[in-house]
């Protein structure tokens, strides 16, 4: 009966302390958790005190050790474990990683295939162990091991990963490829394998599928600063450069280091040339802060504050560009239209000079100077621009400026150099009603001899306006028909310039003179009572008409 009470005593004993020990292991896993190693190892000395092969306690202190890089002592811990469980593949594990920290990779060799001896064709132990074959460079011996651990477990991702591994650095990355991809199968959260299928991609030029992998690693993994650089670079070299992808990333990036020298002004120039001016002003000036002479930054900063119709602050930005680097010709024109915006038109035309002198072929900015020399009245600048203008330019586009040229020209009252450029414009485009009424006037200007010229342009403009279209051209259509008339009655045919003269009064009947030379052929024809009506009403209108006064008096009727 006695013994039979101790038995049971001792079996409380027992069952007491083991309860005890295990209340004490999950607390030292609970402080391994929350990286109180130290706390956790003097807890765990505990347990083995009271039971010296506990395999779990081992194993936790091996843990523990490791943590605080005590490595011998994990090591001894991780030993311990495997004395007393020699199947106790986590242990062989353990002590080969601290071999290998500790440049013993022997002995993790050693161990890890003393490992296999007790668990043949462990997926977890072959994998260890090719991979410590690829980190000693016996890569072709990592190959087989891995793809024994691949037969022995086909759905683990690190074991297509290592395999990976060793693809590529045996030189094969179509196979590499193969197998980071299958490794992403069955781990997609892996950003590290999304990484080296990146660089493999790419390498591979296959540019599409490298920026699908970085993307997913920017995804998983918000730390990765190069993997995001690299993506953002990596639109940013495409031809055509790839501005909305890049411009998405660089965005990021920015967000998340916002202290990236380089990536801002790649962000800089995204933005700008996808005309988001307003953020694009804003990465330029960051740009600036950093490196007060990028001639870039200053570029995207004028250009994108002119785009905004900042003129003021444009201006500014385009006098800085001017001292820190080289203008292109964009530059000058954007900088004359700027100072053209606030009424600095002298500035302006120096500004299209020096684009000109840049590249004389810019055939726009031409029109662009002669315009704003028309509006400062400067009729000879303007004129030898626009000759330039269709000097440099034969295609169609240039044939208004003949128009222009012969405008200033008229206004220069060098009327033969107008006339030559209206003939021009009209032997290409006969149809135009502006070219023969401006041609119909410079030949009137012109000597007597050019008259009859001047009444046949007069006519063709004539033909080229619609009955519909009389009302807008009221005035014009009295000057055309009444310079037929006169060309009539200088050429004597008396008779002939009566008709076109009355058309004229039809559109304007308050022109004194026309009445007058109304009158006169008249006169001539011996219609002296007409003659007399036309003389009354331009004195009517303009008492101090001497003509139609003397016309009168010659008819014998006396005018006070």
């Amino acid at each position: 009966m006695k013994k039979f009470v101790a038995i049971v005593i001792a079996s409380c004993i027992m069952f007491v302390s083991g309860l005890l020990a295990q209340a004490q292991l999950d607390n030292a896993k609970e402080l391994l958790k929350q990286g109180k190693a130290k706390e956790a190892i003097g807890l765990l000395r505990q347990v083995l005190e009271q039971s010296s092969k506990n395999v779990e306690a081992w194993r936790l202190l091996a843990q523990a050790y490791w943590k605080v890089n005590n490595l011998d002592s994990a090591k001894i811990a991780g030993q311990r474990v495997i004395s007393i469980d020699e199947k106790n593949v986590g242990a062989y594990l353990l002590v080969a990683k601290i071999m290998e920290t500790q440049k013993d990779i022997k002995g993790a060799y050693s161990t890890l295939n003393a490992g296999l001896v007790e668990k043949k064709n462990d997926a977890q132990l072959l994998t260890a162990l090719g991979t410590l074959l690829l980190a000693a460079d016996s890569t072709d011996r990592a190959v087989v091991v891995l793809t024994q651990a691949k037969e022995a477990d086909p759905n683990s991702a690190v074991i297509y990963d290592g395999l990976g591994d060793a693809y590529n650095k045996q030189g094969v990355p179509a196979f590499a490829i193969t197998q980071y991809e299958k490794s992403v199968e069955f781990d997609s959260m892996n950003a590290e394998v999304y990484n080296k299928l990146g660089k493999l991609y790419y390498k591979e030029r296959r540019y599409n599928d490298a920026a699908r992998a970085y993307a997913r690693v920017v995804v998983l993994d918000t730390t990765n600063k190069p993997v995001l650089l690299e993506l953002s670079r990596m639109y940013m070299n495409t031809r055509p450069k790839q501005y909305d992808n890049a411009g998405r990333y660089l965005k990021l990036y920015v967000q998340r280091f916002p202290k990236s020298d380089e990536a801002w002004g790649m962000y800089a120039e995204a933005l700008f040339y996808l005309r988001q001016y307003p953020d694009a002003v804003d990465a330029a000036q960051r740009v600036l802060k950093i490196d007060p002479k990028s001639g870039k930054a200053m570029r995207y900063l004028a250009v994108s504050q002119y785009e905004l119709k900042k003129y003021k602050e444009s201006i500014d930005a385009f006098k800085k560009l001017q001292m820190a680097d080289t203008m292109k010709v964009d530059d000058f024109v954007k900088l004359a239209d700027a100072y053209k915006e606030t009424k600095q038109n002298p500035l302006a035309l120096a500004a299209y000079e020096d684009a000109l002198r840049l590249d004389p072929n810019q055939k726009q900015i031409y029109n662009s100077a002669a315009e704003l020399y028309m509006t400062e009245k400067d009729w000879a600048r303007a004129a030898a621009m626009y000759q330039r203008r269709f000097m440099t330019d034969s295609s169609s586009r240039a044939l208004s400026a003949y128009i222009n040229y012969g405008n200033c020209k008229m206004l220069l009252k060098e009327y033969d150099s107008a006339r030559i450029a209206y003939r021009t414009f009209i032997s290409k485009r006969p149809d135009y009603p502006t070219a023969w009424l401006g041609l119909a006037r410079a030949l009137m200007l012109m000597t007597s001899d050019s008259l009859q010229a001047a009444k046949k342009a007069y006519g063709e403009w004539l033909k080229l306006i619609p009955a519909a279209d009389e009302a807008k051209y009221k005035k014009d259509l009295a000057e055309a028909h009444k310079n037929i008339g006169v060309a009539f009655l200088v050429e004597k045919q008396y008779e002939k310039a009566i008709a076109p003269l009355k058309k004229s009064l039809q559109y304007n009947d308050t022109d004194d003179d026309t009445h007058y030379r109304v009158g006169l052929a008249y006169a001539l024809t011996g219609e002296k009572e007409e003659a007399i009506k036309e003389y009354q009403k331009a004195m009517k209108l303009n008492p101090k008409n001497k003509d139609a006064k003397k016309g009168l008096e010659l008819l014998g009727i006396p005018v006070d």
